[in-house]
């Protein structure tokens, strides 16, 4: 598919988003990610749209130099594609961890480890009646990995929240919202 139609698919899918943070933001990081995905292939991203420093306890940098925001600031309202101009997004390709952005589109921080999540009881709580792996728990149609059971686990623990993932493994990408899967490219999610 091409970029122009995966982005159409993605805003309708985020014109329905149910939370507060500005539609113009979460199709800003869609669109960077998306962008990013045509340049490159084989690296994974994991970003929390909406984060506030309430849940600076769920975060842990074990690697400050993955950390590329802490010292230098950025708006994701800012960045250029990378096809225009080499973005900072484009740096934490390499990285593990999540980049955390708050409300207002200020990148904060990169290579951050999400702790203390509980995936299975969230799981549980949001589809009691769902059995299996946590994959198929959270309505996944294929096993997926950590950073993926974090992200929507994220989306629902920090409220209001817009998650976004690309896979490592097999180049999709997701976007969750209070613990449900609101856009995916795989068919049937």
């Amino acid at each position: 598919m091409k970029y122009s139609q995966r982005l159409k698919q993605v805003e309708r899918a985020l014109a329905r988003s149910k939370t507060k943070t500005p539609f113009a933001l979460k199709s800003k990081v869609a669109e960077l990610m998306l962008n990013l995905m045509q340049y490159r292939k084989g690296f994974g991203m994991f970003v929390i749209l909406g984060w506030k420093t309430k849940w600076r306890g769920y975060a842990d940098t074990p690697d400050a130099s993955q950390d590329l925001f802490a010292r230098r600031r950025a708006n994701i309202m800012k960045i250029t594609p990378i096809g225009q101009k080499r973005g900072v997004i484009v740096d934490t390709v390499n990285f593990d961890g999540a980049v955390l952005i708050d409300g207002r589109g200020n990148v904060l921080h990169s290579g951050t480890m999400i702790e203390g999540l509980r995936p299975r009881a969230t799981a549980e709580k949001l589809n009691p009646r769902r059995k299996g792996d946590l994959s198929t728990h959270f309505g996944f149609k294929r096993k997926v990995h950590m950073r993926h059971i974090a992200a929507i686990t994220s989306s629902y623990l920090f409220k209001g929240t817009t998650v976004f993932t690309i896979s490592e493994e097999t180049n999709d990408f997701h976007i969750f919202e209070n613990g449900r899967i609101v856009y995916s490219t795989v068919r049937g999610e």
